[in-house]
């Protein structure tokens, strides 16, 4: 298989994962991992989900709640 089909079935797998947090939850676990999306799909939802919450206080932002913007995201 070559690499830039494996990068596409690894970018799927990491939205499907993370996308069903929050549509816009994928986008921050790939920001936390700075890029690197096979390291984030081994780890587990614990682990990501703290990842995420370092990374945002590192940048200076308020921690998200994913779970709860997903809930909302999908009431709307």
């Amino acid at each position: 298989m070559s690499s830039l089909v494996e990068e596409r079935l690894l970018a799927r797998r990491h939205s499907d994962r993370f996308g069903r947090v929050s549509n816009r939850y994928p986008r921050r676990v790939a920001e936390a991992y700075a890029g690197d999306l096979g390291r984030s799909i081994k780890e587990s939802d614990n682990r990501v989900k703290d990842t995420v919450a370092a990374w945002e206080k590192g940048q200076g932002l308020e921690v998200t709640d994913w779970i709860a913007v997903g809930e909302q995201e999908r009431r709307e």
